[in-house]
């Protein structure tokens, strides 16, 4: 197992496992199979969970965190709380019935409240790493470290990073840190996968994608990721079966559908016919050995999913792979 290792506000370090269990179970799988999955997760070398205070439902005011409170029961339950980090976020938009965007919640209350309803749902003590969920681009980054620095100065953090944040205001932010003394922002999630995606084929405008321009700008600033949609939805899997073609996508991968994708995946065809690897394997491979440091966040809602997923963390590609993926113009 690869690892990123985190810089913690006491002076400590965090290693966390490049591959990260999403954790967005509390709705429809049993807590048993959560806890099975999670234990399987560990047994092949995770040691790292991403959740959030909106997974697991969703209101006006977020106030089901249903999966933040099953991670903080699994932790009690198999006494591993030195052994498992716990990543969540807080600050989702507020949203309509039909789940379309209402408006921002980056605002000290909202921020505050988010933070220590997640703090009550797990019960683990510090949270590891605290991400904000979204960026609300119209508030000066000032004001938003000023709230996460209360938080800090707490002591019920590890670490803080943010969510779906361009890069340029990511480091606006961490001028700002060190300016007062504060800690930085140590990561940031947004989606990354090795499908090919631009801006406007994307179903969230908040969402931020991965680049090549942005690719060339983390590379030069050393910021880690945590990709999320590592596996474009399960898009390489299915073609590869033979359970879905380019003309018969579902809707949830049909936006994948474009010839430099279609390029790719002849290439992922190519790798995992030669060397027997799942579709799964090599496209996480190629985010956890890639040039830019990154954890991708593998989702799984089977044991079969998880083994799958998780068998990239021993396949170790080499620069000259990435770049023969990478070449498909």
């Amino acid at each position: 197992m690869q690892y990123i290792t985190v810089n913690t506000i006491d002076g400590k370090q965090m290693k966390l496992s490049k591959f990260i269990l999403g954790g967005s179970f509390g709705r429809e799988t049993p807590e048993e199979e959560t806890f099975a999955l999670i234990d399987r997760f560990r047994e092949l070398g995770g040691n790292a969970i991403d959740t959030a205070r909106a997974y697991g439902g969703i209101d006006d005011q977020l106030s089901f965190g249903r999966c933040e409170a099953r991670f903080g029961e699994y932790i009690r339950s198999r006494n591993c709380r030195d052994e498992l980090y716990i990543i969540t976020k807080g600050g989702f938009p507020a949203l309509y019935p039909d789940l379309s965007f209402k408006r921002w919640r980056i605002t000290r209350e909202a921020i505050l409240g988010d933070f220590y309803t997640s703090y009550d749902n797990l019960r683990i003590g510090p949270i590891d790493l605290y991400l904000l969920h979204r960026d609300d681009p119209e508030k000066p980054v000032s004001y938003i470290m000023d709230i996460l620095n209360e938080i800090v100065r707490s002591g019920d953090v590890r670490a803080i990073g943010v969510s779906n944040w361009s890069l340029d205001r990511v480091l606006e932010a961490n001028a700002y840190a060190e300016s007062i003394g504060m800690p930085k922002l140590v990561i940031n999630e947004i989606q990354w996968g090795y499908a090919y995606l631009n801006n406007e084929m994307r179903e969230d405008p908040s969402v931020s994608i991965m680049n090549p321009e942005m690719h060339r700008q983390y590379e030069a600033h050393g910021i880690p990721i945590i990709s999320f949609t590592s596996q474009d939805s399960g898009l390489w899997s299915y073609l590869y079966s033979g359970k879905e073609t380019w003309d018969t996508l579902k809707p949830s991968r049909k936006m994948y559908d474009c010839p430099v994708n279609r390029k790719k995946f002849e290439k992922v065809k190519e790798y995992c016919d030669k060397h027997s690897v799942s579709p799964a394997a090599l496209v996480t491979a190629y985010l956890a050995c890639n040039k830019v440091t990154c954890g991708p966040i593998i989702g799984c809602h089977t044991m079969q999913q998880l083994e799958d997923s998780m068998s990239g963390a021993s396949l170790l590609l080499d620069q000259a792979t990435i770049d023969w993926m990478d070449d498909v113009q």
